[in-house]
């Protein structure tokens, strides 16, 4: 901090020594009270350099271009006397002083080092012209000219504005539109009173038909640039000829005509575009999920019924906001564990069942040309998974799992969601075995234990020759398992 307080006071004396080496006066440049060179502005707007002997060295010219009533550009055209070399600078006030002679010459001597103790510096000019810069008569006229098209277009946009629906303020600050020649309420405009000497300060607020707030006002610095704030981001600067009171009904017309011009059509817009926007989000969400919406496919419950139809499951939480949270942490674990299928009864009649994950039913889904199953079971292992349910009064701790190899005596499968979670399930347990996020040698000797009717398998893994996070090794154990003797 104190070093921060060191370089802005060197720079506060720094250009006060600058403004003191440099100064005008009566037609002569003077360098610490030397007259260095001479200037002449007999010419509005111009500024021509010369030695004390009269020798030519710049002409500047000052220029500048209007935007909007707020906004407004300046910089210097600077050429040679034969007007054969040009270059443009930014107009910039360097030095507390009211007189634009004084400010163009300090500014040509800090910046550009055109003026010393001996005169004019002829080496500062050719590096001035040698020095490549942007055309900024080119670039502020590019922009005015946009801001002039588009305030001529703003002005139609209003004027369309009053003609389509006269917007109107009423005596209870009610906002009405003409629609199909009916008078219809459309909003709210609650307006407070200004405050002399408050500086920025939010005044004014639309109001739509559902309680939105769709747009407020604020004072700026600027005497006649409000900024309004609006309920989906697209904020803009609002400038008027007129001045804000909550009593000024002709800037408060001005102020929702063009509000309304803008595309702020108040009623239930706001809601709608909200719904929208969140649908889309939930569009979104969905297709980057793992769950099934209404995918055709198969389920096969416990006794082995086959149902052919339309199925369905969710196996996390949508992440609309895209938190990346896609599973509760709090509360208990409920995704994955019931899947519902639509399908044609006997008469041809269309049903719904519901399947949970420890009915022992498995299902089959069909899409884009491959079948991908899922089967239900509980696991050992996993214990945060468990009390996280237990604490939630949930003690049913079966879910579906992707399945990945499937052999006669064992299966791989894979959290949907999850993915670094594994199953291992042999057909001669209810149960699988969970490949949780333990490191190996804390999981070796639970696996090991699983598979100990392949007793040499069940060694290799005890002494940790697999490691359990890979998951080609996983399919490696399952191909020995099914191998085993």
């Amino acid at each position: 901090m104190k070093k921060i307080k060191f370089i802005a006071v060197f720079l506060i004396i720094t250009s006060i020594s600058f403004a003191q080496k440099i100064q005008e006066k009566k037609g002569k440049i003077l360098f610490d009270k030397v007259e260095i060179a001479n200037i002449d502005d007999s010419i509005r707007d111009q500024y021509v350099f010369s030695t004390l002997s009269g020798e030519k060295k710049l002409i500047v010219n000052y220029k500048s271009l209007t935007a909007d009533k707020t906004t407004f550009y300046q910089w210097l055209e600077i050429s040679s006397p034969d007007g054969k070399q040009k270059t443009e600078i930014p107009y910039e006030v360097l030095v507390t002083s009211f007189d634009a002679k004084r400010i163009t010459a300090h500014l040509l001597f800090a910046k550009y080092n055109i003026f010393d103790s001996k005169g004019i510096n002829d080496n500062a000019i050719v590096e001035l012209f040698a020095t490549t810069r942007e055309s900024l008569s080119d670039k502020y006229g590019k922009i005015v000219a946009s801001a002039h098209l588009d305030a001529e277009e703003q002005k139609k946009k209003i004027q369309d504005v009053r003609s389509r629906y006269n917007p109107q303020i009423q005596n209870d600050k009610s906002i009405t539109f003409y629609i199909n020649g009916k008078l219809t309420i459309v909003g709210r405009l609650n307006a407070n009173p200004y405050i002399v000497g408050n500086g920025s300060a939010t005044y004014a607020y639309v109001i739509d038909l559902d309680g939105i707030q769709v747009a407020s006002l604020t004072s700026t610095s600027d005497f006649n640039k409000y900024k309004i704030e609006t309920y989906n981001g697209n904020n803009y600067d609002f400038v008027s000829k007129s001045v804000y009171s909550h009593t000024n009904t002709t800037f408060l017309n001005e102020f929702i005509c063009d509000l309304v011009s803008r595309g702020y059509m108040l009623g239930h817009q706001a809601k709608t575009e909200q719904n929208k926007l969140l649908q889309a989000k939930v569009d979104l969400a969905k297709e980057r999920s793992t769950n099934v919406y209404k995918k055709p496919g198969f389920l096969v419950d416990e006794d082995g019924k086959k149902y052919d139809g339309i199925i369905s499951i969710n196996f996390q939480m949508l992440d609309i906001n895209q938190t990346g949270q896609v599973l509760p942490e709090e509360t208990a674990d409920k995704f994955g564990k019931m899947v519902s299928i639509v399908y044609k009864n006997e008469k041809n009649q269309e049903r719904t069942k519901s399947f949970k994950a420890n009915s022992g039913a498995y299902f089959c889904v069909k899409e884009n040309g491959t079948e991908t199953f899922y089967y239900g079971m509980g696991v050992k292992g996993e214990a945060m998974k468990k009390l996280q349910n237990i604490s939630n009064f949930s003690f049913d701790n079966s879910y579906f799992y992707k399945l990945l190899v499937k052999e006669d005596k064992i299966m791989l499968l894979q959290d949907p969601v999850e993915t670094e979670k594994y199953v291992l399930k042999i057909a001669t347990e209810s149960k699988g075995q969970m490949i949780d996020r333990r490191e190996t040698e804390n999981l070796s000797d639970s696996l090991s234990e699983y598979l100990k009717a392949c007793q040499n398998l069940a060694n290799d893994i005890k002494n940790n020759q697999f490691d359990l996070k890979i998951e080609d090794n996983l399919k490696t154990i399952v191909t020995e398992y099914q191998n085993c003797k």
